[in-house]
Parts: C-alpha cells; structure tokens; sequence
C-alpha cells in the first residue's frame, strides 16, 4: 500500500532473537512460519532455526476475509508435518485448533547453532500434480543454492530487487530472501494481493526505485500487460526480469516487451529460470528469447539458459525426463521413504518434466506425469492451454486441458458471465492446429479453476 518499512539486516536479527525467545523448547522438532511477505516471516523464519527447530513455511492467504478458512485448508500440511507449533501475526492467535501459537519473548542471542547437514526448512511443493509433499531442505543445500542464484546472475551490492512472490514459496524463499542476505543487495517486496489487485503497483515500484531485477511467473507478465497502460513507468534500469516457476510463453515475453518498450524495457532483460523445490529451487538460468529450440513436434520454445554453478542436468533421450545432480539437492521427502527412493535415484532427481537440450542449453516441453494422450498422439497440456487461451480471450492461466479416462477434456474460463463460449470454434481449432478432437469443453466463471497456492494449474483434482 502506501505504508513502507525498512529494515537492515541488523534490526531484522534481532527481531528474530525474540522470536527464538517464543520457541525455546521447540528444539528437533518442526514449525510452522504462517505469516505474509513481512519483517516478521524473516524473522519467525530465523527465529526457528536459532531456537533448534526447523521452519515450515505455510501458504498465507491472497486476500485476507477469511483467515480461519485459511487456517483450515491448512490442516493436511499441519499433520504431515506434524508441527509442533505455529509462529504467525497477533491477529491470528484467536483462531482455534491445531498447534500452539507461538508468541514472540524478550532473547538476546540464539540458543542452537545448526550444522551444515541440519534442516534448514521442509519445503512442501504445491502439488500442482498430486497432494503436496515435504522437500527436507539442508543448511549446505540452502546456502548453496542461494549463492549459486546470486553467482549465476551476476548480483552483487549494486543491486536493487523488486518482488511480489510469496516468501512461502520456494522462488520467495530462496530466490529472493535467502538471495538477498546471501548477495548483500537491497529488496523491495510488495504481497502478492498488492499486485492481484493493482499490478501496476509492481511496475510503478519498479520505477521508482530504478531496480534492476526483478521476478514473477509468465502469467505475472502476461496479466501486467494485459491490465498496466503503457507511458507510465520506467523500466530501462531492469537487467534482469527472471520467468521462471511455470511454462513460459513467447506470446507473453512479445506482449510485455511491445506494451512497456517505449519505457525502456529491453526484450534481452528476460531470463528464463528452471528450478524445483526437490533441488532448494535453482536448476538453470538464461536468456529466454534467444536461442530458441524446436522440439521433435516443431514446437518452438523458450529457454531457461545453463546450468548454475555446480549443477548437472542429463535428459533419458533427445527429448526425455530431466535428471539433475548437485550438492542443493533435498534430503528426501519428510516421512516418505518411498516416495524419496523413486525421485532421488543413484545420486539423481528425477525432476518429472521433460526438456531439450540444445548446445548445451535446457529448453523445458512439459511434464512427463500430465501428457495429455488422444488417439495415439501425446501433447503438452500447456500447448492446448496456451492456443485455446489466445483464441477465446480467456484470463491468465484460464484454460486447462487433461484426459479424464480416454477423453480429452477441456475447461476454459470465461471473463464474463454469458450463455456459454463457442465450443464449435475451439472445436474446429484444436483439428486445425493440432490434428485433435476434443471430446468435452466446459465452460466456468473466472476464478474457478482449481490452482495451488503458486497459482499453477491442479489438473489431476479438475479430472478427479
């Protein structure tokens, strides 16, 4: 909003000796950091691990109505994670059930110092193909992806960062937290709902603070060009506007680079990001509208650049499942042995997408477990998605495709409420371009396609 606080380092450690003051006897076990992008997150984050206990961070609602409903959606991360308390603002202490709410107490100092191989947070991923599950993150693992990312872009003291991404989330986390402390640069974070319901507060911060990086998902792009007239900022300091999180989309660089060129925003600033939580988040970075691959199906895509330092990346054939190697690689799954020994294989993560790799260059063509399959021919959802969404007009990230049994099913969402879209032309589009039929199209209000709390897709719970 229009309030701004600041914070060094400095004060930012002493706010979190209080929190570890709020935490003694907590020492082995897991706790949950329930706060927005704030002071007080960072500080409930590095309280925990000074007070022993291993932080847990927990999706904090976009829009803030119903905080107990919040609560609630909670609870199947609470018990998986078995926590043992919950650190959140004073305004949620009255909310009833689960954990005990952590209050912050007067501490000079940590009482616990964690070793190299200790947790330093469990990173449940969004889920976004199947229920949500506990990446154990170690303090070397932590450490060294984050000064990869910082190595590997080039940041330093110079900087000046601008985010919205939530600290919850792994590109939050550690692509802009743990990146900043590790790289010594300033940052200016705004919550997510600030940009959901005015993005040109983004753009505007941007400006006025001439930043020089920043970071969001395609459809942040996309949404900021949709809605932010252009004429009103400027954007000639960004070197480097990271994409990253979900697929990236040529439609939305060109969108972003035509509607903010005039502004100084320069096509080459976008790179392209590869990463997952499995790996503390970091895989490959580079530019991502040059050079352009074609997969074995023509389909240009945009890269997400070489491996960071210390990564390895090796595909099961020319367009095959991702494998990566390095010393940020997750423990395993908390409590899920199994689960563990199918993803971390001879030293390897088995990431699930599948890539290109072209003079030495990743480029990213979907993931393996959501290949949508119709009469022998396989696609990535994300191809049918993206066509679909640039003929019917719908919102970002509105169009999702799966196979419910042998069908393929379509579920688009509709700006405005109407009669009902043209299936006939969306139809007639996917035998055109894609040589396909589609056997279902159902169209829905906006807003009511289920998505993880990153906002990507959850097609397996649209199927089921």
């Amino acid at each position: 909003g229009d309030r701004a606080e600041a914070f060094t380092a400095a004060e930012l450690l002493r706010r979190a000796w209080t929190w570890a003051g709020g935490l003694q006897g907590a020492a082995g076990k897991r706790v949950g950091i329930w706060h927005p992008n704030s002071a007080d997150f960072v500080a409930a984050f590095f309280g925990a691990l000074g007070a022993g206990a291993t932080p847990v961070p927990l999706p904090w609602p976009v829009l803030e109505g119903d905080l107990q409903g919040a609560l609630a959606r909670l609870a199947p991360v609470v018990a998986r994670g078995a926590l043992a308390a919950i650190a959140a603002p004073e305004r949620t202490r009255q909310l009833s059930g689960g954990p005990g709410w952590v209050t912050p107490r007067p501490c000079e100092g940590f009482a616990h110092r964690p070793g190299p191989a200790d947790p330093a947070f469990i990173q449940f991923t969004s889920g976004s193909t199947g229920a949500p599950r506990g990446a154990v993150i170690s303090q070397q693992a932590a450490a060294y992806n984050a000064t990869a990312l910082v190595h590997g872009l080039g940041l330093g003291p110079q900087d000046v960062g601008v985010s919205w991404i939530p600290f919850f989330h792994d590109m939050g986390l550690v692509g802009v937290m743990l990146a900043s402390l590790v790289g010594g640069f300033t940052t200016h974070v705004l919550r997510p709902s600030e940009f959901l319901l005015h993005p040109w507060a983004w753009l505007e911060l941007l400006s006025r603070t001439q930043a020089t990086l920043t970071v969001a998902p395609d459809f942040g792009y996309a949404f900021a060009a949709r809605r932010c007239r252009a004429g009103a900022y400027q954007l000639g300091s960004l070197r480097c506007a990271l994409t990253g999180s979900e697929p990236i989309h040529l439609s939305t660089l060109k969108a972003f680079t035509d509607r903010f060129g005039k502004e100084g925003f320069r096509p080459e600033a976008f790179v392209g990001a590869y990463g997952l939580a499995e790996n503390t988040l970091g895989v490959c970075v580079g530019p991502a509208m040059e050079p352009l691959a074609r997969d074995p199906h023509g389909r240009v895509l945009p890269g997400v650049g070489l491996p960071l330092p210390g990564m390895e990346v090796a595909l099961d054939g020319p367009q095959g499942e991702i494998y990566v190697r390095s010393p940020s690689l997750m423990t395993g799954y908390f409590d899920a042995p199994e689960e563990t020994a199918r993803a971390l294989v001879d030293g390897w993560l088995r990431t699930g997408d599948l890539g290109v790799v072209e003079q030495g260059r990743l480029f990213i063509s979907g993931r393996e477990k959501e290949l949508v399959i119709k009469a022998g021919q396989k696609f990535h959802p994300s191809e049918i998605e993206q066509l679909v969404a640039n003929s019917v007009d719908a919102p970002p990230n509105g169009v999702a495709a799966f196979n419910a049994a042998d069908q393929l099913v379509l579920v688009i969402e509709q700006r405005r409420v109407a009669d009902g879209g043209d299936t006939a032309k969306v139809r007639a589009l996917i035998v055109e371009r894609l040589g396909g039929r589609v056997d279902r199209v159902e169209w829905v209000a906006a807003g009511s396609l289920p998505r993880t709390t990153s906002g990507k897709l959850q097609r397996y719970q649209m199927r089921d």
